[in-house]
């Protein structure tokens, strides 16, 4: 729509990792995040996070001097062609307005687009129903389950799989998205699962 602000992706600047750090509101807010690292999240903690297969990004919006979004597009190991979103977050005061959605859907174009992605996938946990919500809008489907053990709880839980391939994502941009007001994303949401 014209006259709207624009999002972009860009690769993450460790300058900005004092923000992103910001982000993170309580340690069961970090959990959900990044089950494996300990409270409290801390910049240092976040430039650690980008090892070899990481790919860190920040996404903008064209009206607003600081990153509104994080995120990376990772190797899956062993995996030729399959990649997968880990540590996803939003700025607190733009959560609910759509910018989650833009944020998965800028990482999927640079997957499908840029690295030739043939699938992309991410885990969350089942109680954390707007990231859930959030994902089904920006196209991906609920392809399983996993049970991970993590430290700080010291027990398994259930993680759900979620993932999007290529035919699906190009499909998904073809199809006509619903009218959208000014805070409402412009992706369609996800049909029954």
């Amino acid at each position: 729509q014209a006259g709207q602000p624009e999002h972009r992706l860009a690769p993450f600047d460790p300058l900005y990792a004092p923000v992103v750090a910001g982000w993170v509101q309580d340690s069961s807010e970090l959990f959900w995040l990044a089950p494996s690292t300990s409270p409290p999240l801390t910049a240092a903690k976040i430039i650690e996070w980008a090892g070899e297969g990481v790919r860190p990004f920040l996404l903008w919006r064209t009206d607003h001097t600081l990153p509104v979004g994080y995120g990376e597009l990772n190797d899956m190991p062993q995996r030729m062609g399959h990649f997968w979103l880990g540590h996803l977050l939003v700025c607190p005061q733009w959560r609910g307005r759509g910018v989650g959605v833009e944020l998965v859907h800028r990482l999927l174009c640079e997957a499908f687009d840029v690295l030739e992605a043939r699938t992309v996938s991410l885990v969350v946990f089942p109680d954390n129903v707007p990231a859930i919500r959030c994902y089904r809008r920006a196209g991906l489907v609920h392809v399983g389950q996993q049970w991970r053990y993590f430290q700080a709880t010291r027990r398994k839980h259930r993680m759900l799989l979620m993932g999007i391939t290529r035919s699906r994502f190009y499909a998904w941009q073809r199809e006509p998205a619903p009218l959208a007001g000014p805070s409402q994303p412009r992706h369609r949401p996800a049909g029954p699962q």
